[in-house]
């Protein structure tokens, strides 16, 4: 009786754990073997065939102005702005002022992000469209890099790498958000690599063809996204990604680029993991209810990893209970054995805590003292998966008030020119591409422009 106890609990122990860890192991050989797609010679698309579509509050008209220089300088066909119809004037004289060029600004009512890009795909006539966010920065021949996967004629989306713009003296909020999006990135390129799956296609910045959104089919199911039988302004980049998916099309991630991003840096940044977490569990619920491509055998690794993962929360009490599992399967071991080994499991835990965030420790070493922050936040990210879980009807930004900001920034001259003169001198008085974005292999090297405080 004593051997199948112990012989359960053992099974059960090397169960647990391999659920548990083996996404994790399977992920590093993934993450360090995966090549990005090379350049054709001769390719099929260039900066030609892309239109950008930059949906945007307005919020920051100098972010703004940053996000449409770097997009510009990539040389798309088009670029399409769509704004508030209260700041369309304001948006097309500071385009204007700075020389963007092949740009038009179109106006909504009511802002909806699902509204605005669908709007602007009305009026594509390239083969690619690329959709951006107002708070991205693409690097130098970006496009040519992205426009790379569609090589394979099967590849219907893609996007690349991405990273948040670290602050000259970062604090805990900007290091948090640091640290979400390269896990998140991390979590990416891993199950892409292995089996072509994603949990989502970022929306801060994808391509697409053209022929897979430009369709009444589309549209409709795009503006009828819901949930609980409410209409979602939300998790647009969900609905994209399974979209392109139940259609039979493979989603490829371009890892020989990044774009680089802003996040909240106070606790602004809470509402918007809020947001990410329910936008998280809404989409990957829709698509295991309404879905049948995640169960194919074609995506299974991508299965276990994005869709069963999930319910592995929250993690104080996982990892509560295998120490509690480990505790059984040593019971018969002497002290110093079990000390050892409990040991041993706590350090292998504080480094999968950390592994996804090493490049950035690489290339910011005196970063390395958030870790214990990090490791903590990690858990309490856990308790945020469950509050989650339980308020999913909740399907706004807590970060954004869009009534506020269908406002005119400005409604005469004497707020106009103003604005306009000290967002042209503020933008002087920044480097002509903000951050430090990242083209070719060289992801982990520290930039040379950017200086340990």
């Amino acid at each position: 009786m004593v051997f199948w106890w112990q012989f359960f609990v053992n099974f059960g122990v090397a169960l647990a754990f391999t659920l548990r860890y083996l996404r994790t192991v399977v992920s590093i050989f993934a993450y360090l073997l995966f090549k990005p797609y090379p350049i054709a010679e001769h390719p099929q698309y260039t900066s030609e065939d892309v239109t950008v579509i930059v949906p945007t509050t307005f919020k920051t008209p100098v972010e703004l102005l940053q996000c449409f220089q770097s997009i510009d300088e990539c040389s798309p066909t088009h670029i399409f702005v769509v704004t508030a119809d209260g700041n369309v004037r304001l948006v097309r004289e500071l385009c204007a002022l700075n020389s963007i060029k092949n740009v038009s600004v179109l106006g909504v009512a009511k802002l909806n992000k699902r509204n605005q890009m669908l709007m602007a795909v009305d009026q594509v006539k390239t083969e690619i469209i690329v959709f951006a966010d107002d708070d991205v920065f693409w690097p130098e021949n970006f496009l040519n890099h992205l426009l790379a996967i569609f090589e394979d004629p099967y590849v219907g989306a893609g996007g690349a790498r991405q990273r948040v713009r670290r602050n000259p003296s970062p604090n805990i909020f900007n290091f948090l958000g640091i640290g979400y999006l390269e896990r998140r990135v991390w979590n990416n390129i891993t199950t892409n690599a292995i089996d072509g799956s994603i949990s989502t296609l970022s929306g801060r910045t994808a391509a697409y063809r053209t022929e897979i959104l430009k369709n009444d089919e589309f549209s409709y199911y795009f503006l009828n996204d819901k949930w609980l039988g409410k209409p979602l302004n939300t998790d647009d980049d969900k609905c994209l990604t399974r979209y392109v998916y139940s259609h039979g099309w493979k989603i490829a991630i371009q890892t020989s680029t990044m774009i680089e991003t802003t996040l909240e840096d106070n606790w602004g940044y809470v509402d918007q993991c809020m947001g990410w977490t329910r936008g998280h569990w809404r989409g990957n619920l829709t698509v295991m209810t309404n879905e049948s491509y995640w169960r194919s055998i074609r995506y299974a690794w991508g299965a276990y990893v994005i869709y069963l993962g999930q319910l592995q929360t929250p993690a104080l009490l996982v990892d509560g209970f295998l120490f509690y599992l480990l505790h059984l399967a040593l019971v018969d071991l002497s002290a110093t054995a079990r000390m050892w080994a409990f040991i041993a499991f706590g350090v292998w835990i504080f480094f999968t805590k950390s592994l996804k965030t090493i490049p950035h420790y690489i290339r910011h070493p005196a970063d390395m003292r958030f870790i214990p922050i990090s490791v903590l936040f990690s858990y309490v990210h856990g308790v945020f998966n469950v509050y989650a879980l339980f308020t999913l009807g909740t399907t706004v930004w807590g970060s954004q008030k869009l009534e506020q900001l269908e406002k005119p920034k400005a409604e005469t001259d004497d707020e106009r020119i103003p604005l306009l003169r000290n967002t042209m001198a503020e933008i002087s008085n920044q480097e002509p591409r903000p951050g430090n974005v990242t083209v070719g292999e060289d992801y982990v090297s520290p930039p040379s422009t950017a200086p340990e405080p």
